[in-house]
Formats: structure tokens, sequence, C-alpha cells
């Protein structure tokens, strides 16, 4: 599921985020299920994809559970953390095709895109706020987006009136340094200005899939079963049996969704050592029939 609710993303215009905080939650849209939980969340992957150092990961970690962003719970050695009210479970076919499900989708490339980490955080938040307008016209192209100066510098700056009041924008910046954003929004975006308009245009290569990825079903499959392995110490799998066990995974999406594939692969080795008293001596290996068996039987 690489999609934040768009309620949920316009909450992070008053969290007072790091720029480290928001490519956390990004990387979490990555990898999580229906419910918006990632299962088995470690600090080196977080280092790979965020490019954040373990120091960084912990930290942002703690921040965002005590701003009231996610919540974490510590498995063996590594997190299960949920994105608080990114939960897609009650949404219907019927709600996607209406158009009732609002959200952001980070699958495109520009979120992998390496200038992107290195925005400030209200940069970012700027950048991803045009992004969500410019793919409402996906996926028939993107539609530029006009709107008149003063009300672009009215929506994201502060305005400060005669009496001394001032009316706080999106971004809590001042027009000076909204209007130096704008300098920066040009990598990312063709922007025009004509009779006291600008019209916003995303550079279509941000806008696209990255091509070299996997499918949102398939990255989140893999994730779990990654995950299963580190949890059950299985350190070289065997190539054609995690295969096939992901072959199984993808085949019954919906099965795996209401049981726990750690327990699973667990349970397999397990069964797979039943005579070996010692767990020590055990082989933690997988087998795609067994666990198809016991996916069976969790599921009857």
């Amino acid at each position: 599921m690489q999609r934040i609710k768009l309620d949920v993303f316009k909450s992070f215009f008053e969290k007072d985020l790091t720029g480290k905080e928001i490519d956390f939650l990004i990387v979490l849209s990555f990898y999580q299920d229906i419910h918006g939980t990632v299962q088995g969340v470690h600090y080196r992957e977080m280092m790979e994809e965020a490019g954040m150092s373990a120091q960084s990961f912990y930290d942002c970690k703690a921040s965002l559970v005590q701003k009231g962003v996610i919540r974490s719970v510590g498995v063996y050695c590594d997190y299960d953390i949920t994105l608080i009210g990114n939960d897609f479970s009650l949404y219907t076919e019927e709600d996607y095709q209406s158009g009732n499900v609002k959200y952001l989708s980070t699958a495109c490339r520009l979120f992998r895109d390496r200038n992107f980490r290195k925005l400030k955080p209200k940069q970012k938040l700027l950048v991803m706020d045009l992004y969500n307008i410019q793919s409402a016209g996906m996926p028939n192209g993107a539609n530029t987006y006009r709107i008149r100066r003063e009300n672009f510098l009215k929506k994201y700056a502060d305005e400060e009136h005669a009496d001394g009041t001032k009316k706080r924008g999106l971004l809590g910046v001042t027009v000076r340094t909204l209007q130096k954003y704008l300098k920066m929004l040009r990598l990312y975006f063709s922007i025009a200005r004509k009779d006291g308009m600008y019209y916003i245009t995303m550079r279509r290569q941000f806008m696209k899939r990255e091509l070299s990825r996997k499918t949102e079903k398939e990255t989140v499959m893999e994730h779990l079963l990654k995950v299963a392995c580190r949890r059950n110490q299985i350190n070289e799998p065997d190539q054609a049996e995690w295969n096939g066990i992901l072959n199984a995974m993808g085949n019954r999406e919906k099965d795996i969704r209401s049981v726990d594939v750690s327990s699973l692969v667990g349970q397999m080795v397990a069964v797979i050592n039943e005579s070996v008293l010692n767990p020590k001596k055990w082989k933690r290996r997988l087998k795609t029939s067994l666990f198809v068996k016991l996916l069976n039987e969790a599921t009857a």
C-alpha cells in the first residue's frame, strides 16, 4: 500500500517534522499493509532506503512516537510500526472507483529521487502537496495547477495584517522564504507566471512509477517473508523454496492479511525439526509445501 491518506498527510504540516522524519514516513508507506502497519522494521533497511544513520533511525522513531504520528512495538530485533490513521482496510473497490478514497501515492519516482532527500522539511512538504494536486490528473496526464500569485502566497506563507496580527500559512514561512522555494521547485515542476497567475506542472519523469520497482503487492509480500526469515534466524534461505512461498503468498493475498507470516514460518521450522530436541541444533530452512499446509490450517 504505497499511499498515505490525504488527511494523514495534511496533519504533517502541524507536526513540525524534520526532513529525516518525513523520509522515515515515506519509506514506511512503501512496505505498509492495508492497516497502515509495517512488520519488522529494521534499522539497516531504513539506513539503505532513507539514507539515514542507525542513530537517526532510533531518533526518528522515538520522536514520531512522541508526536503521535506512529505507534511502535519492539519484536525480537526489529519493530512493528503503524502509521496512525493510515488504515485502508474498510474501503471497497467501489470506494476507489468512485473517488471516495483520498490519498497521496508514494509509488512514483519523486519519492526515490536523491535530491528530494536533500530538501529542507518544509520544501519536502511543499513538493508533496503540489504533487498531490498534480496527481489528480492521473492517469490521463498531469494537469497544470493554476493559482493566482497572491493566493499561492496566502496558502503557504504567513500573512501579516495591518493591525499586527498574523495568519499562519500551511508552511509557516515568510513570503520571502517561499519565493526562494520557487527556485527549488523548478527541479520538479515547470513554473510559468502570466497575468498574475502561476501555472505549475510537474515534470513527467517524476510522476511516473519507478519501472525498476516491484508491484505494491510483491514489495509487501517479499518484505513479510524477509522479516519472517530474520525473526526465525533463517539466514540463507533456499532460493527455490523462497520463490515458492512468495508465489503462494501472492496468490493468497487475502489469507495472508489474516495471519502472522513470521509465526507460520516459526511453526514450519519447528515441524521440520520436531525430532531434534535442542533448538540450537535445528536446521532453519524454508519448505513451500509445509508453509502452504500450515497456511491452509490457519485460514480454514
